[in-house]
């Protein structure tokens, strides 16, 4: 059933639509704050292209917006073996930047692999008469379990693991074998736990180094995977190497105080303490926070709760299950990469290289975000209409 465009303004979330341009401008402002002061010409052009992507964003957010999100999902099968295709293709001839194979002809299609698979799971749990027993939860493993794999291999974990609390947010949502979710759930808390402790126990000063070395590889992390946890157990430790960016983005943080530096006076990047590679997207936040201070970050992290009470009241009232669903997926990826990014960058977590939704450079990124929202304005259109009707 199409929609004339004054109905479908009259039923999008102008909160959701408001939150998301406002912090696309805010991220706009603060790369450039970041590269301001570089001698590098692209480094300079940066926030035009993150308005410029932006820009395209808002037209495919339209126009998926426009578009009823039933007939869309009719394609998620392809959308999802599309993906798969695309990790397959980056691991084999995706171009390699810090130590990782991630990009395939200027795109991530990891980034990608997280929509599809919330689209894939909201229509597996959501359509009429699905079952949501041990089977389901087992296929659920699969459908989620294929890309993240594929992620790990490029390597990029902090990707991989960002779809596990997702995929749980949707399961409990959905009502999914209870039981099976809550022990998977704990037995991932307990290998995190183990993996810590072993770290721990490796740091004792009676521990050789041969028994070091051993208890490190029964982690089955890579090396610098190791390093950032170990940074993270140690936070005073090696802070010229392993540590320095944690140890730039804290000072950086704390020395904003209330009402901050101002825009374009912060000295942890200007200085270059705060590396261009990751100042304008992992680490934004600590530009952000030392210009503007804890009244700044506390009014960029009311947007970020705007946009995220918006897109829950979406899928409330949504008629449907697969809507709902889908907005519980999105609602969630967004909620885990904010949190994600913004802790690591205080020192309460370790460093995972996820960044900040809609303020950190990344093309593929934003493009993949402003899509979902757009799917989620198309909830909010259409799925006030039982499904029935379609």
């Amino acid at each position: 059933m199409k929609k004339t465009f004054s109905s479908l303004l009259r039923n999008m979330s102008p909160t959701l639509f408001l939150s998301m341009v406002v912090l696309i401008v805010i991220g706009a402002l603060f790369i450039y704050s970041a590269c301001s002061l570089r001698e590098d010409a692209v480094l300079q052009r940066l926030h035009l292209q993150h308005l410029a992507m932006g820009g395209i964003g808002l037209f495919v957010y339209f126009a998926a917006a426009s578009a009823n999100y039933r007939s869309i999902f009719r394609w998620r099968w392809f959308f999802y073996a599309a993906t798969l295709a695309l990790l397959v293709l980056v691991l084999a001839i995706g171009s390699s930047r810090m130590g990782a194979r991630r990009w395939l002809f200027g795109i991530q299609p990891s980034e990608l692999a997280k929509l599809a698979v919330i689209v894939v799971l909201a229509r597996l749990y959501g359509r009429p008469g699905a079952r949501r027993g041990i089977g389901t939860f087992l296929l659920t493993l699969v459908i989620a379990g294929v890309p993240a794999v594929l992620v790990l291999l490029q390597p990029d974990l902090g990707t991989a693991l960002v779809i596990a609390p997702t995929i749980f947010a949707m399961l409990f949502a959905a009502k999914v074998a209870p039981r099976m979710v809550w022990g998977f759930a704990g037995t991932a808390v307990l290998a995190v736990s183990l993996v810590l402790g072993l770290l721990l126990y490796a740091d004792r000063p009676d521990v050789t180094p041969e028994r070091r070395t051993k208890i490190i590889r029964m982690t089955g992390l890579r090396p610098h995977q190791v390093r950032r946890l170990q940074v993270f157990l140690f936070p005073d430790r090696d802070l010229h190497g392993s540590g320095y960016n944690r140890w730039q983005s804290e000072i950086a943080v704390g020395s904003g105080g209330t009402w901050g530096k101002g825009f374009g006076r912060g000295e942890q990047y200007s200085l270059g303490y705060l590396p261009p590679s990751i100042s304008t997207n992992d680490f934004i936040f600590s530009v952000l926070a030392e210009e503007t201070g804890f009244a700044g970050s506390l009014m960029v992290l009311l947007l970020f709760l705007g946009l995220l009470w918006s897109g829950t009241g979406v899928a409330f009232r949504c008629q449907d299950d697969t809507g709902r669903l889908y907005c519980v997926g999105v609602m969630a990826l967004v909620f885990s990469h904010t949190f994600v990014n913004i802790a690591m960058t205080i020192g309460m977590m370790p460093i995972t290289g996820l960044p900040l939704p809609f303020i950190s450079y990344g093309r593929t990124f934003l493009l993949t975000l402003m899509v979902a929202l757009g799917l989620v304005q198309s909830v909010s259109v259409y799925g006030q209409e039982p499904e029935e009707r379609f």
